[in-house]
């Protein structure tokens, strides 16, 4: 059922049955995956940089490399594993010029010599820029961003058990469903318009000709009464056109212009379940009937699998 196999000085082990407890830890977007485990051997000593491979019920999860280790008075070692997106922390000077977020990824996997696996076709050309001491994810990240704003297309960056993937999260569905008598046992649920709402967008272009600035606004008149004016500020790229940058306020209007609901899901594990899958929810105490994209999730496999989810909705 649970295979954990390590890999010190050229040799491997299992450790399958040593092990005490396994969590795995992946967010959208915001960094790598994490593997935590323990375990009890006085021989055996994992050391920082030793690879770790996971797999549960013959799936492969976890591919990564040993950061931390640890011992307790006990005789417990625990360890914390990274997948590789772990390297690409560094921060460099990078020149964007006629790329995609896909190309990004290619020239980070090739300078870090990763393999990469399913690199979807991103196809929005990203604007020019030299990008200095910022670190390759962050600035994969802001791409990741200005594709969605400026396409609606939303990807996620992720290495799939040892290969750098870029998947749009539309193929990331899952034939699943999770709340009412359907794996889920408990749920905490929140609206809010403290942070990422914004019912006016104001967007500013630098025009070189006349040597001021255009404005371009769009509101929701009818939120700004309900909820009072919060704004949204940008100084646009100046290979913006007019029509273009118009179209930029009306899209993030339409992204931003809308309560944040959050939920929060304690479940019955099912390894398909990553950052940026998306399952339909149904939980009726609160109305909810809908699909929704995880935006983290915390697997726990000992004593039984289980996990839990923070979800968009």
């Amino acid at each position: 059922m649970m295979e954990l196999l390590t890999e010190i000085d050229g040799q491997k082990y299992d450790i399958s049955e040593l092990v005490r407890e396994v969590t795995y830890t992946d967010k959208l977007n915001d960094g790598c995956s994490k593997l935590e485990f323990s375990y009890i051997d006085d021989e055996l000593k994992i050391q920082n940089g030793s690879i770790v491979t996971f797999k549960y019920n013959d799936t492969g999860i976890f591919y990564g490399y040993v950061f931390k280790h640890g011992r307790n008075s006990k005789g417990e070692i625990s360890v914390t594993a990274y997948d590789q997106l772990r390297y690409c922390k560094a921060k460099d000077s990078i020149i964007i010029k006629n790329n995609t977020i896909a190309d990004l990824v290619k020239k980070m996997c090739l300078y870090f010599e990763l393999k990469t696996g399913n690199l979807s076709d991103t196809s929005y050309i990203l604007a020019t820029s030299a990008q200095d001491d910022k670190t390759w994810l962050d600035i994969i990240y802001d791409g990741i961003k200005d594709t969605l704003a400026n396409k609606g297309e939303w990807y996620s960056l992720r290495d799939e058990f040892g290969k750098i993937s870029l998947r749009k999260i539309t193929e990331l569905k899952l034939n699943l469903v999770l709340g009412d008598e359907s794996l889920c046992y408990d749920y905490s649920f929140e609206k809010s318009i403290e942070d990422s709402f914004y019912n006016q967008i104001k967007l500013v272009s630098d025009n070189e000709s006349s040597g001021k600035r255009d404005l371009y606004i769009a509101k929701d008149e009818n939120s700004i009464d309900k909820f009072g004016m919060l704004q949204y500020f940008e100084v646009l790229d100046k290979n913006l056109n007019p029509s273009q940058a118009r179209s930029k306020a009306d899209m993030f209007l339409q992204l931003y212009n809308k309560e944040v609901e959050s939920l929060s899901l304690e479940c019955l594990g099912d390894t398909r379940v990553r950052a940026g899958s998306s399952f339909y929810g149904r939980i009726e105490d609160i109305e909810l009937d809908k699909s929704m994209i995880v935006q983290s999730v915390t697997h726990k496999f000992l004593p039984v699998h289980t996990m839990s989810l923070e979800v968009f909705i």
